[in-house]
């Protein structure tokens, strides 16, 4: 049997009373945890302009482009959707596969969701198969891939065609059809972030989630795929990766829930920052010194913190979030990070540029070796006095082995849309998304 064939099988026989309690819990953490990434973009001008691109393209349709007023096409909401939800670096992921999985799964779901009328069950049974499909292929292309292609478009893309699958409704061969339409399409290149592209990033994400519909929308209209898509030898898997890992793909399939494994962001920033983060946040939190006592900051830390988060002198916030030195500066300045406190003021702020002078990132080859079965970092502060303080760090917060729970990703929620909704609109989409199980049909606010 074919490996997308029992991809297939496991989308297709999936009913909502096969998926844990505890799994289906955390599938509506990661729906209020994308959510709160897309309307925290609100009124950013990245934001606006993906939006506007996919009403130009899109044109009036009955699909929510949410946070704003306008509908389009089911497609192109998709895909403005899934670029909102990555725009502020707030969004979910998943260590061994080195993905970012909501933001590609979750606005599949939703267009579906509100243009075919699907009950909630439905929706959570997509989502989840999307998270799994996404992650398993992120695991069996590895390190080797995530150095040269952007994980969350690639893999993204079949978690995409899963979810668009499930809501669907297809056949188990029509699925095998849309994996292989998925793989056809999967892309996403680094090179805009070596060249400082960074508003190119969020449309990543939005053309997996447009392109996991066309897939299965192919499928649905007859029209087939490989079948072989992961294990050809013109399949994807081998065209891009040289250390794929083929048994990722399909290993405790239908037992273990990938989502479960998925970590939420505790900073607004890219998630190679965030285990420097919590090793300096450790070292604050034990000692009493002030940042000008500061001589040097070092993090030893593996090569993706540096090749990914290694900016040295950020010229928009954007890029000022795939800077470790930043962030460390920000934090040592305000005395924490939280999703409110940084802005492009701090871009041009003395103390935080003086700060990041200070900052050096020293890739550690033993450190390499744990990656990415962890985000592993060494901090060592080195005051002028003198005195050194040191910290360690493995596992950021929001990881499975730090977890965040219903009221932390709540209040998270709360915090990055306070100033775009209401009270009682934020209490009526989080008891909307905590409810999701009970909605016997689509609505939206």
């Amino acid at each position: 049997m074919t490996i997308s064939r029992q991809m297939a099988e496991y989308v297709f026989g999936l009913e909502f009373d096969k998926i844990p309690e505890q799994t289906a819990l955390k599938a509506k953490h990661c729906l209020a945890d994308w959510l709160a990434a897309v309307f925290s973009s609100a009124g950013n001008d990245l934001s606006n302009t993906y939006a506007d691109l996919a009403l130009s393209l899109g044109g009036v349709g009955q699909t929510s482009l949410i946070g704003r007023k306008e509908k389009t096409s089911f497609p192109w909401a998709a895909f403005a959707n899934a670029c909102l939800g990555h725009i502020m670096e707030v969004d979910d992921g998943h260590r061994m596969s080195i993905m970012h999985i909501g933001t590609v799964v979750f606005p599949v779901v939703f267009a579906y969701g509100e243009q075919n009328g699907a009950n909630g069950k439905k929706m959570i049974e997509a989502a989840v198969c999307g998270y799994d499909l996404a992650i398993r292929t992120g695991e069996c292309l590895g390190k080797d891939h995530y150095s040269r292609w952007h994980t969350t478009s690639t893999a993204g893309t079949f978690g995409a065609a899963a979810a668009a699958a499930k809501m669907l409704g297809l056949s188990v061969d029509e699925i095998v059809n849309t994996l292989g339409h998925a793989g056809t399409q999967a892309a996403g290149l680094w090179q805009f972030l070596e060249d400082g592209a960074v508003s190119a990033k969020p449309f990543h994400p939005g053309k997996a989630a447009f392109n996991g519909i066309l897939a299965a929308e192919l499928a649905f209209r007859g029209i087939e795929g490989a079948r072989r898509i992961f294990e050809g030898e013109k399949g994807f898997c081998r065209s891009v990766s040289s250390e794929c890992r083929l048994d990722f793909l399909t290993k405790d399939l239908g037992q273990v829930y990938k989502v479960d494994e998925v970590n939420f962001k505790g900073y607004p920033t890219c998630g190679q920052t965030h285990t420097v983060i919590d090793g300096v946040k450790k070292i604050m939190a034990e000692e009493t010194f002030s940042p000008e006592e500061i001589e040097e900051v070092e993090a030893r830390v593996y090569q993706k913190a540096i090749e990914v988060a290694g900016i040295e002198n950020p010229k928009s916030l954007e890029e000022a979030k795939f800077s470790n030195a930043f962030c460390v500066a920000s934090l040592l300045l305000k005395g924490d990070i939280t999703f409110t406190n940084l802005s492009e003021d701090d871009l041009l702020n003395p103390g935080i540029r003086t700060l990041m002078s200070k900052v050096v990132l020293v890739a550690d080859p033993e450190l390499e070796k744990l990656f990415p079965e962890c985000r592993p970092c060494e901090v060592t502060i080195r005051l002028k006095n003198g005195k050194i303080m040191k910290a360690e760090n493995r596992f950021r917060k929001g990881d499975p082995e730090n977890p965040m729970d219903r009221k932390m990703i709540s209040r998270k929620f709360e915090e990055l849309t306070e100033s775009i909704l209401s009270q009682n609109d934020r209490d009526e989409i989080l008891e909307w998304v905590y409810d999701l199980d009970r909605m016997k049909g689509f609505h939206w606010f």
